[in-house]
């Protein structure tokens, strides 16, 4: 994987030197610079030629959203840090247009390496609390429209997705290759008209295609 120019914003500011220290002894950044919040970080990308934002976010903020937007704008990659486990915070967290989540309890130099190479395969680093929630936690109305036909197959996948298995985990319960695995994915994404895969588990559970999996 290429070296990075990361961006760190938002949060307290101990906890964003933390986050700054642990990538900077991670061997796939080159550099690393934290900025206040995610507002300076967007007008920050172009700039410094950052590819990857952390964007540590401790609550629900309404200028989360829109940083996370202005920054996939600008072209760059999103990793957003959860510090709040409070269910619904992170119901609203798992709309946020990133690239990838992560919570403040499992952060490590590890942990940040792992998610820095899913976000490299264009796999998303999604925390197993989130996936429940994308799952099973907002019961909304069923969408009033057809569901897209899915293959035995990319329905198995789906839930899996939905359950925050990365291609690779998705693989191996499925017993096919990552490959085979991540084209399941792209054609579910297509299909869903989603642009990431929380959008698709979100979007398959108020289309009801996890119903079964919900029981």
């Amino acid at each position: 994987m290429t070296s990075l120019h990361v961006l760190v914003a938002g949060g307290p500011k101990v906890l964003r030197k933390g986050v700054e220290a642990l990538l900077t002894e991670t061997d796939d950044v080159a550099e690393v610079v934290s900025v206040p919040d995610g507002a300076s970080a967007a007008a920050e990308v172009r700039r410094r030629s950052a590819e990857l934002v952390v964007l540590v976010c401790r609550g629900p903020d309404d200028a989360t959203e829109e940083a996370l937007c202005a920054i996939r704008a600008e072209g760059a990659a999103s990793l957003v840090v959860l510090g709040d486990s409070d269910p619904a915070f992170l119901e609203r967290a798992a709309r946020y247009p990133a690239d990838g989540f992560m919570m403040t309890e499992e952060l490590s130099e590890d942990s940040l390496s792992r998610a820095l190479e899913a976000l490299s395969r264009g796999e998303m680093p999604f925390p197993p609390v989130l996936g429940r929630i994308a799952l099973s936690a907002l019961r909304e109305p069923l969408l009033p429209v057809q569901p897209p036909a899915l293959s035995p197959r990319e329905r198995e996948t789906l839930v899996l997705l939905a359950m925050g298995l990365s291609n690779k985990e998705i693989g191996l319960k499925l017993d096919i290759t990552e490959h085979g695995a991540k084209r399941h994915v792209s054609r579910i994404l297509s299909k869903l008209n989603c642009s990431n895969r929380t959008m698709a588990a979100r979007t398959a559970h108020r289309m009801g295609l996890l119903a079964d999996a919900d029981r």
